[in-house]
């Protein structure tokens, strides 16, 4: 006669594994937490902190250009921002002081997408 102990304790081992496992999924469950909103972000520059400002004040604002060169009547300034190429032009203003009138926000490598300007000033 063969011994029916053998089988019954397979048995009782594997519903032991298995009531362990649902256990286990059951308390490592954490509750999913409500998804707080997020303040809105305060813009580091925008158009109008640097729009008709002087050399000194854009450097006040913005730091050093990382490249500056005379351009005809003008200045070409180039800022190196977070996330894209901060192009300024500064022009004679009717006194025949230098203000900057041309902005333009370029991508920081070839081939990158153009960015938008305010975007550009915002993430400073």
């Amino acid at each position: 006669m063969k011994n029916s102990s053998v089988p019954r304790f397979l048995i009782a081992a594997g519903l032991c594994v298995a009531a362990a496992a649902c256990a286990t999924t059951e308390s490592s469950e954490a509750p999913i937490a409500a998804a707080k909103p997020s303040k809105p972000v305060k813009p580091v520059y925008v158009l109008s902190d640097i729009e008709y400002a002087t050399a000194s004040e854009l450097t006040d604002t913005l730091g050093e250009a990382s490249l500056t060169r005379r351009e005809g009547i003008g200045e070409y300034r180039r800022y190196g921002l977070k996330t894209c190429a901060l192009i300024i032009i500064l022009y004679p203003d009717d006194t025949g002081g230098m203000r900057a009138t041309h902005f333009d926000a370029v991508a920081l490598r070839s081939g990158e997408e153009k960015p938008d300007l305010d975007s550009c000033l915002a993430a400073g």
